[in-house]
């Protein structure tokens, strides 16, 4: 913000970083390994006694001049140059922190470059002790060197208890210091060795024989061997030593850092794998082909270390002090609803206009993006990512960006800001229209009710939905969560007094009328264990039946027969909601589900979501379903809607959806349920039909808001150790209060206890709603009894979501037959 910024595209801060700093760090190690190696290598040739490998140290010297000074020297000032441009502000941070400690590096690097000259030099000129003494100076300064750019490059890893004091020495020898500082120095040995296979391709052979050559072929995998056994050892005690959130960054929250992690282990071991080839089968017919690709393994193998170093600090270019696209912690509290773009020293675009606001988004995208992604360029670029979400989904991400994601900086400005980024990113880069969510026109379907006379009819035959919406949550040859099954109860009660609630002798069935799928053929009902009515729990159903409309509320009609004579004792019709009007689409892309242009999430919209998950869980679930291997959501995650027990230490998977989208569609109430849920009053489905939404109540009054209603369901999480919950409970900020208000409760098991509101079964006091759980299925609306014990609630209110009087949106009466069937009201 203080600072004018680097315009990139195609070729973004994290290209240059990684051409020019890996190259420069490579050469570095080289210059501190490659001096003691000049040293000893020189000190062997005396007392063996040998010219030619004298001989062969002064090559190696002049090659050793050229490499380090030259193309070290200005390659260090392309990292300069290029931190300058990208990261002004964290460069000038580190300057003015360190100014001492550069000033003291400085020193040494000048030391070194005289020692390594005086000792190219003085080769055949000085005495050989003086000489030698030479060669040692050279590598004390580039140690030294080493030493203190050790410090300041661990500094802005872990810098420790310097964020507290600011004392130079406590960010100087911060945590990672040592094991980094072993580390870095056994990596410039094993680079030295990989080195010197190269250079001793030039020794010639002598008569025929190449004694000397085999003798340095061996010394070099000697010097390569050794050292990268201090590697990994150095290596591990470097992952130990980093703070809990770095080392998680490395370890499990990113595949693309721990891909490198395991190159630095693949490159190591193809180093000493390829020196020992090198040593043992062919030391003396060696080539410098063969030479250079043994090398480009210690470039790997320095590359993978930087990239896992330089990946680890994510969010952030000095942990905890200035975040990747060089905005410093704190600046977006500071800033708060007045905007990036009006504070940013050198924006353009001061406010944002329907007329500038894809120009406005370009320019946010250069000051908070651009330093790390490209657009469409070979590393991080953003288009593939963009392409995931719609501007409604991205503008979303963005409130959240570093809760979402922890690798990223959260987004610094306001909601207009975020909107004209989203909008930039998905319609101006990408030319992906805004998602426009048109009202549906619904077909009032008909309603027959079923014919019932007081005076003659023997039997009541009451039938319910398990639910108030069953969804089917499924994307096409991608995923599947929620099957497409129903489930429907059922009691058959006998006139007379006393009424007899009857259980034995009878047969009941039911049948979807208009099913797509076997043909509306009848489903056996089972007695419920414990219970006095039947069920069918796995009625196949769909929202689009023969016809091939899109129909959410199809009926199912219900019969009673003598289980002796098959005569119909009574018989009557129930909707069985069912919808997959799922909202994925809204902000994930592709076609939205529930609309004439098929059933179900599709395909694009599930493969963007497999995306976001493979990114955010290292996982392959993308490949998996392209593969032709639809993933099972709840093979992993429990879901004890369905009873599936998924796997012990992950989250379920209702705690797992809540809990992820509450920090990107945090403070909309209602309509962030809607976001997902098809209850958008001007939707498909709108299945909020019952009593409560009739008299104003929505989702939340119950369920609570998305937050409230995600720390619920985490905190029984946490509570019986599932990995996942306490992070995600640090990025939700509850609405109805503190966290520790809000009790914990197991999903489908533990809901909103409705004589909390209708306490002693009177009037409602809607204030105790959401947060007073039932204590488990029992006491749940649709498993309770009423008062005599004799019949279950939804029997005589009606399913959840439609409780009666309910006003259908396909038929004021298609949820309240039975009441007009068996009283002629539907209260």
């Amino acid at each position: 913000m203080e600072y004018p910024i680097w315009q990139l595209t195609t070729l973004a801060g994290g290209f240059w970083i990684a051409l020019i700093g890996t190259f420069h760090v490579f050469l570095a190690h080289f210059a501190v390994g490659g001096g003691l190696y000049l040293t000893l290598t020189e000190i062997y040739a005396r007392r063996t006694g040998s010219p030619a490998l004298l001989a062969h140290v002064k090559k190696h010297t002049r090659f050793f001049l050229l490499i380090t000074m030259v193309a070290g020297g200005v390659t260090g000032v392309g990292i300069w140059f290029t931190i300058g441009l990208l990261s002004p502000q964290a460069t000038s941070s580190l300057i003015k922190i360190f100014v001492y400690g550069f000033a003291t590096e400085w020193v040494f690097f000048l030391c070194e470059i005289v020692a390594l000259l005086v000792y190219y030099y003085g080769f055949d000129r000085m005495e050989p002790k003086d000489h030698i003494r030479m060669g040692w100076l050279y590598f004390l300064f580039a140690w030294l060197s080493l030493f203190t750019i050790n410090g300041i490059v661990g500094f802005m890893l872990t810098p420790g208890q310097w964020l507290v004091t600011q004392n130079f020495w406590d960010g100087f020898f911060n945590p990672t210091f040592w094991p980094q500082l072993f580390l870095r120095t056994a990596i410039a040995l094993t680079l030295a060795g990989l080195f010197g296979f190269v250079t001793a391709t030039r020794i010639p052979r002598v008569n025929g024989q190449a004694d000397d050559r085999e003798r340095m072929v061996r010394l070099a995998a000697a010097w390569t061997i050794l050292p990268l056994l201090a590697c990994f050892a150095a290596g591990w005690w470097y992952i130990q030593a980093l703070p809990e959130p770095q080392q998680q960054m490395v370890l499990l929250r990113s595949e693309r850092i721990a891909g490198f992690l395991r190159d630095f282990q693949y490159f190591g071991a193809a180093a000493a794998l390829g020196a020992l080839i090198l040593a043992v089968r062919m030391p003396g017919a060696i080539r410098f082909p063969l030479a250079l690709c043994v090398l480009l393994t210690g470039w790997g193998l320095i590359g993978s270390f930087e990239f896992v170093r330089e990946a680890a600090r994510k969010p952030y270019l000095i942990y905890g002090h200035t975040y990747s696209n060089g905005i410093r912690v704190g600046v977006d509290k500071a800033i708060g609803e007045a905007g990036y773009l009006a504070t940013a020293k050198w924006a353009r675009i001061r406010e944002i206009t329907p007329e500038n606001r894809l120009a406005a988004g370009a320019e946010l995208y250069q000051h908070q993006c651009a330093s790390c992604h490209s657009i469409g360029g070979p590393m991080n670029d953003i288009k593939p990512w963009a392409a995931t979400l719609t501007a409604e989904g991205l503008a979303g991400l963005l409130e959240s960006l570093n809760l979402a994601n922890s690798a990223m900086p959260p987004f610094v400005g306001n909601r207009l800001e975020r909107e004209a980024l989203a909008a930039y990113l998905t319609e101006g880069l990408l030319g992906i229209p805004p998602v426009v969510e048109s009202p549906v026109a619904l077909t009032e379907l008909p309603t027959a009710i079923p014919p019932f006379d007081a005076t003659t009819d023997e039997y009541v035959l009451l039938a319910w939905s398990g639910l108030g919406m069953h969804m089917i949550v499924e994307s096409q040859g991608m995923f599947t969560l929620r099957p497409a099954t129903a489930e429907l109860s059922a009691q058959l009660i006998r006139r007379g007094d006393p009424p007899a609630k009857i259980t034995e002798g009878v047969e009941l069935t039911c049948a979807v009328e208009g099913a797509k799928e076997g043909g509306g053929q009848p489903v056996n009902m089972k007695v419920m264990e414990g219970r006095d009515w039947f069920m069918a729990p796995a009625i196949h159903i769909s929202p689009r039946g023969a016809s091939g409309g899109f129909n959410p509320y199809p009926l199912v009609t219900v019969e009673a027969r003598d289980a002796a004579t098959k005569a119909v004792l009574a018989r009557t019709r129930a909707v069985l909601p069912v919808s997959d009007e799922v909202g994925c689409a809204s902000c994930h892309g592709g076609t939205r589900a529930g609309t004439e242009a098929g059933p179900g999430i599709s395909p694009e919209t599930g493969q963007n979501i497999l995306r976001i998950h493979d990114r955010t869980n290292r996982t392959s679930l993308g490949a998996q379903a392209k593969a032709g291997r639809p993933v099972a959501c709840t093979s992993c995650h429990a879901d004890p809607l369905t009873g599936a027990e998924g796997q012990g230490g992950l989250l379920g998977i209702s705690s797992a959806l809540h809990g992820f989208h509450a920090s990107t569609l945090k403070g909309r109430g209602a309509e962030a349920c809607a976001r997902c849920h098809p209850s958008r009053p001007d939707g498909a489905t709108r299945f909020q039909r019952g009593l409560h939404a009739q008299i104003g109540l929505d989702c939340t009054t119950c369920h609570g808001t998305l937050e409230d209603h995600a720390v619920g369901l985490l905190k029984r999480e946490l509570e019986t150790g599932k990995r996942g919950a306490k992070r995600l409970l640090t990025q939700i900020t509850p609405q109805s209060g503190p966290q520790a208000n809000i009790p914990p409760r197991t999903a489908w098991t533990q809901t909103t206890d409705c004589l909390a509101c209708h306490q002693d079964f009177g009037a409602p006091d809607l204030s105790r709603g959401f947060g007073n759980w039932t204590k488990g299925v029992p006491e749940r609306f649709k498993s309770r009894l009423d008062e005599m014990g004799a019949l279950s609630c939804p029997a005589c209110h009606g399913a959840q979501h439609a409780l009666y009087p309910a006003l259908n949106p396909y038929g004021a009466d298609r949820d309240n037959i039975q009441p007009l069937q068996y009283q002629k009201l539907a209260r």
